[in-house]
Parts: structure tokens; C-alpha cells; sequence
């Protein structure tokens, strides 16, 4: 890998944007420099010319998008999709998953593993999010309640061996009966609880945060509302401190005012910007066919035509960061951070990615002033260049 000096950039930090430049080398950062520091002789310098060069985005929780469909056995279909999200910002993602049964998200996970890891020209798939199939069909979403059943410790250790070893996150209601057996098995496995599609009381949810659930799956959504009698899973949530909550950035499966709310409530370090994109996301195509079902964009979001259930996103990582700064009063740097630092944080990896520093993975992109896309970088290596 060549050895390379990002220069004359204005630097999207933790704790606020500066000018300054990037030293990477070997796929790492090996410095932040400041605007008075010289790269090293013999580097190849690379000039920004004043655009924003931010943390890479880490989406955790999508099923596809730009017509690829994460929710499959195709592993070509994750490495069309993982090339087609380098341009829309994103670094790192993992596959959200699940199946109609054990055996069809078995063989998934199985026939999938091999994407796990750096690959060349593409975003990172650093794992998967098994988004069921633990969860209560009082909350099911557009799950088809027949694809639901109660936790099982079983289970979940023969998904672990087909992932190799890769699941990082799981979505589960934690009041269903054999659920405190899989926030147990999760933590043992590093990888993260989530609570989501659920019922749950607010005693419930306390509950299973002290069992070690850290995180809630698209806040608001398909989970028991806030009722100032009954503040169930959100009322948790809300007055959690080590709790993550996701948010969908797109205005239509939250309402802005109400992301406000919950920014207000849990601070812009502990929210992480998701998409919960499906195959349609970034796409023109009005309509298509989607595990099972006949699925149009409408009012921003997918929706099943049938009923009109709410099936999942239409926005890509980067729009969710403009709309953060746009419309939900965040600063650039925290939008970034909800996209990229607290992500990597949610899923046990806040050490290794997210983040402009020494030590961390070279992966980052560059923004014009509109905050649009311009460049991505993964491991140190330009994986996207606007044309």
C-alpha cells in the first residue's frame, strides 16, 4: 500500500471540523497533521483543495439498496451492492439479514461469510444483523408473523458457526419468553443485543438492559409507544445513558420534531443514523418484488402495496447525514459521528473504525460544500471518485 499525505482538508473531528491533513500508510491513519505540518518526503500527496474529509459512514442496519438485495444467498449480490454504497459515503456496513426459517438463514449466513472482511474497489462488510427472527408478532412490521418464533439458545449458536463467527448484532424483543438466554449468549459472543420489534414493558426493557442489551433497533419504530403511564421500550431507552438508539434519517419513518426529541433526550453521541434500506433505495424504479411481497416507494419510505405497511427505507447513508444537519439541528460533526463513531461504537468496534486518528482504519470520504460525496477511501485506497 502506498504510504499518503491528505492535505489542505478540512478535517470532520469529534469535536468539531479544522483545517489540517491525514498521513495513512499500511491502510491506517498514521497521523492527523495541522495545517503548519509538512507531509514526509517521499509520500504521495494528495490535495483536498478545502473539502470536508470525514470519517467513512457505517451503516448497521440495511438490507440493500441501488437494486441489490442483501436479504439473499447471493454473495455477488453483496459485492455488487458493497461497490455501489462506496459512492453514497459508506466505509463499513453489515448485512441485515433473516429468513422465512432456521434453514434459510442458516444457508444464508453460510453462503455469505466469505464477503466478511476488506475488499478490493468496495465498502467493508465487517459482519451481520440478524433482525429476527426472536421478535413478537404484536410488532412484527412487515415480518410475516409464520417466519417468527421464541428465542432459542440452539438456534442462535448454530447461526454464530454458520456466520463464522460474524454476527454482530442481533434484533430481538427482550419479553418474550427465553430471550434473557440470547442477550447472554450475544454478550458472549461480542456481539451486540438490540431491542426491537417489541412489546416490552418499560420494566421489561430495564430489564434486559441490565442483562446487557446496549442498543434499540429503528427507534420508534415497530416497538410499544410512549404513553406518560406506560413509557415501555422508549421511556427505557430515553433514560439509558449506555443505550444506542437508531434512528432512520429520513423525516418519514420519524417524524423530525420527534428525532429532536430523542437527540434532546440521549444526546447526539449515543443516536446512530441508519437507513434500514431495501433493494429500491438509491434507485429510480417506482415498484419491485422483495421477499415475497410487492414493495412501492411512497411518502419517502417503502411501503407494501397491498396493505401499506411500512417496509424499510429509501435514502442512503449520506442523504441521513444532510438531513441530521439540515433538519434536525445537528452540527456537521456530531451528523458525521451518529453515521460513523457511534456505529462502530454500537457494534464493539469504536477502536478500530470511525474515527480521524492515529491508529484507526484509513477509511474516509471527501465532501464538497453541500456535503455531497466526492471521494471514498477504504484502507487507504480510493475506492470512488465522482465522475
Amino acid at each position: 500500500m502506498t504510504r499518503r499525505a491528505i492535505v489542505h482538508a478540512r478535517l470532520v473531528l469529534a469535536g468539531g471540523v479544522r483545517e489540517g491533513g491525514l498521513l495513512v500508510d499500511g491502510g491506517r491513519i498514521e497521523a492527523v497533521l495541522s495545517p503548519a505540518q509538512a507531509p514526509p518526503d517521499g509520500v504521495d500527496v494528495i490535495d483536498a483543495g478545502g473539502a470536508h474529509v470525514a470519517p467513512g459512514l457505517i451503516d448497521v442496519h440495511v438490507h440493500g439498496g441501488g437494486g441489490f438485495d442483501l436479504m439473499t444467498d447471493d454473495i455477488e449480490q453483496v459485492r455488487a451492492y458493497a461497490r455501489w454504497v462506496a459512492a453514497r459515503g459508506v466505509t463499513s456496513f453489515l448485512v441485515s439479514t433473516s429468513g422465512r426459517d432456521h434453514a434459510q438463514i442458516i444457508a444464508r449466513l453460510r453462503a455469505l461469510a466469505p464477503a466478511v472482511g476488506a475488499a478490493a474497489g468496495s465498502a467493508r462488510v465487517l459482519g451481520f444483523h440478524l433482525e429476527g427472527p426472536f421478535i413478537n408478532p404484536v410488532r412484527k412490521g412487515a415480518f410475516n408473523p409464520k417466519w417468527l418464533r421464541l428465542p432459542d439458545a440452539g438456534e442462535y449458536a448454530e447461526m454464530v458457526s454458520a456466520s463464522g463467527g460474524n454476527i454482530r448484532q442481533m434484533t430481538l424483543a427482550p419479553e418474550l419468553p427465553g430471550a434473557d438466554a440470547i442477550i447472554d449468549a450475544l454478550r458472549a459472543s461480542g456481539a451486540t443485543a438490540s431491542m426491537g420489534h417489541t412489546d416490552a414493558t418499560y420494566a421489561e426493557a430495564m430489564h434486559a438492559i441490565e442483562r446487557g442489551a446496549t442498543h434499540v433497533t429503528h427507534c420508534f419504530n415497530a416497538m410499544r409507544p410512549f404513553r406518560h403511564r406506560d413509557p415501555g421500550v422508549l421511556g427505557a431507552v430515553m433514560t439509558s445513558d449506555p443505550v444506542t438508539a437508531e434512528l432512520i434519517g429520513d423525516g418519514a419513518h420519524v417524524d423530525y420534531a420527534a428525532a429532536r426529541v430523542l437527540l434532546r433526550a440521549k444526546g447526539a453521541a449515543h443516536v446512530v443514523l441508519i437507513t434500514d434500506g431495501m433493494p429500491l433505495a438509491g434507485t429510480d424504479d417506482g415498484e419491485s418484488e422483495w421477499e415475497g411481497a410487492r414493495i412501492r416507494v411512497e411518502g419517502g419510505k417503502a411501503v407494501r402495496v397491498s396493505d401499506g405497511t411500512i417496509i424499510g427505507g429509501v435514502i442512503t447513508l449520506d442523504e441521513a447525514v444532510r438531513n441530521a444537519v439540515a433538519h434536525m439541528g445537528v452540527p456537521l460533526h456530531d451528523a458525521v459521528a451518529m453515521a460513523s463513531a457511534n456505529a462502530a461504537r454500537a457494534m464493539g468496534a469504536g477502536d478500530q473504525y470511525g474515527v480521524l486518528a492515529a491508529g484507526y482504519a484509513a477509511d474516509f470520504i471527501v465532501m464538497d460544500d453541500d456535503l455531497v460525496v466526492v471521494e471514498t477511501w477504504v484502507a487507504g485506497e480510493r475506492v470512488y471518485a465522482a465522475p
